[in-house]
């Protein structure tokens, strides 16, 4: 046998491919192209809560978070100075930071995410007049949202925490205005 005459030639491969795995790949694409679009769409109308409040202006709000914050909350309101100009219309709009200790703690001794998560801390709560209807819009993030994004600890603190305490406070100030304009209106002759 000479050796070279003797060549091992491989086949040639035709430009045939696998159509079920080009179609599992695709399909895999797409599937994750979706996933990722209809995670960003659910994102974006789920990141920030809003409660409209019938009869109530943003200037009642802003005078409830600032004298009827009640003590025994643990919360502490404080209005925030922003640099954002009001809406051109001349609606009003406040910036409040609502902080509590006991749950600012338990976010940043979070082993995992105790780093980033002060960010959240103070959480901010915007309240405005819908220029349409004149009732107030309060604003915030969902925090329960980003305590199933953050998972853990901080899912403790932000979803069984902070939303539901933050909810009972705005729901409490609202109560607490429409008492007082049901009460200034009976006392109105």
């Amino acid at each position: 046998m000479d050796p070279l005459t003797d060549t091992n030639v491989e086949p040639k491969r035709t430009g045939k491919r696998n159509p079920v795995l080009a179609a599992f790949l695709l399909g895999a694409i797409a599937g994750a192209a979706a996933m990722f679009c209809a995670g960003f769409l659910y994102l974006r109308h789920n990141l920030i809560v809003s409660y409209e409040f019938p009869g109530i202006t943003a200037d009642d709000f802003d005078d409830a978070f600032e004298n009827a914050m009640p003590a025994e909350s643990g919360w502490k309101a404080s209005r925030e100075a922003c640099s954002l100009p009001l809406p051109s219309d001349g609606r009003a709009g406040y910036n409040w930071k609502l902080c509590n200790r006991t749950h600012a703690r338990g976010l940043m001794d979070d082993p995992d995410h105790g780093l980033v998560l002060p960010a959240l801390v103070p959480c901010t709560v915007s309240v405005t007049d819908d220029p349409h209807t004149g009732s107030a819009v309060v604003s915030r993030l969902n925090t329960a949202l980003l305590g199933v994004v953050y998972g853990g600890n901080a899912r403790k603190v932000l979803r069984s925490g902070i939303a539901p305490e933050q909810d009972a406070l705005i729901s409490f100030l609202a109560d607490g205005i429409r008492k007082e304009k049901a009460q200034r209106k009976e006392t109105e002759p």
